[in-house]
């Protein structure tokens, strides 16, 4: 079942409509079509094109980096730098505008977000140059699960028992060698107008080894006549390539990122979890506020 309506806040002579889709066993799935029309897909072309060519450059100034003689902890260094780096060029080529509230943490430790897309990854690694817990079926993805391989991510299986207590081990070992590890409570992406609940499975690494834990909070904003909720966030039953070609016909859009100044820790994993979730919803709603401010180089502008 498909039906359009308007988007709410159209400037006008502006016009898009947002499409909703049934699948089984969801009540619908609702996003925008392609921006632009054919102005807005040569857009996506060339920004595409862009992503691919800074990827590889990238992987060949690693490969040649990599060779440099380092023990484990250099080469993870090493890692961090340039994962940062590709994903602050990312989110320029993307026409990203990220803008940070707060100091970004460096690591070693854990960081905490709410989830809101796939987009949440590059902006947050381009502060941070983190690495990610991210869910096993990635890892099977083409290209993509490889990349996510070579720029250190761990990978969980949501069922839990002994694949959680691997990943728990490999999070302490990043941890152990100065990085940064990065993970969604959630489980789940959202719209971006709130944060979920969250699970406590992975906390237990900070809650029983007492170690800090980083809070952040993530929004979007786009222009006046895209709703975010339809155009960034990736949520329901949406395919990942036609959701990120749509996002990148749009002229731009803004990542507003805020930062807890202050980690928190409890022994125990289930009210470090709900620490955590209140940091991260007061983060979330003060983002509403205009104080973020630009990350120095960090700034793209538009198409």
């Amino acid at each position: 079942m498909a039906g359009d309506r308007a988007l709410p806040g159209g400037r006008a002579g502006v016009t898009l409509s947002a499409v909703s889709v049934s699948h089984p066993g969801n009540s619908g799935t609702e996003y925008i079509r392609p921006y632009g029309g054919l102005a807005g897909a040569l857009r996506a072309g060339l920004r595409s094109a862009g992503l691919v060519v800074v990827t590889l450059v990238t992987l060949l100034t690693w490969g040649l980096l990599a060779l440099w003689p380092r023990d484990a902890a250099g080469r993870a260094a090493l890692r961090r730098g340039v994962s940062r780096r590709w994903a602050a060029t990312c989110c320029r080529v993307m026409g990203a505008r990220v803008r940070v509230q707060g100091r970004p943490p460096a690591g070693p430790g854990f960081l905490v977000s709410n989830h809101v897309s796939y987009l949440d990854i590059p902006v947050l690694m381009s502060l941070t140059g983190c690495s990610f817990v991210a869910k096993r079926e990635i890892a099977d993805w083409p290209v993509i699960g490889w990349l996510a391989r070579v720029g250190g991510t761990l990978f969980v299986n949501r069922s839990g028992g002994r694949d959680t207590a691997q990943t728990l081990q490999q999070m302490h070992a990043s941890r152990e060698r100065g990085d940064l590890v990065a993970f969604f409570p959630e489980g789940t992406t959202s719209d971006g107008r709130g944060v979920q609940p969250f699970r406590s499975g992975l906390l237990a690494l900070a809650s029983d080894h007492g170690v800090p834990v980083e809070a952040a909070a993530v929004r979007y904003s786009t222009a006046a006549e895209v709703d975010p909720r339809l155009a960034l966030a990736w949520t329901g039953q949406q395919d990942f390539v036609p959701h990120a070609w749509r996002v990148l016909t749009l002229p731009g859009f803004e990542a507003r990122v805020s930062l807890a100044e202050a980690t928190l820790m409890a022994s125990d994993r289930k009210l470090l979890a709900r620490k955590l979730h209140g940091a991260v919803s007061d983060l979330h709603a003060g983002l509403d506020l205009p104080e973020a401010r630009p990350l120095p180089g960090g700034d793209a502008a538009g198409d």
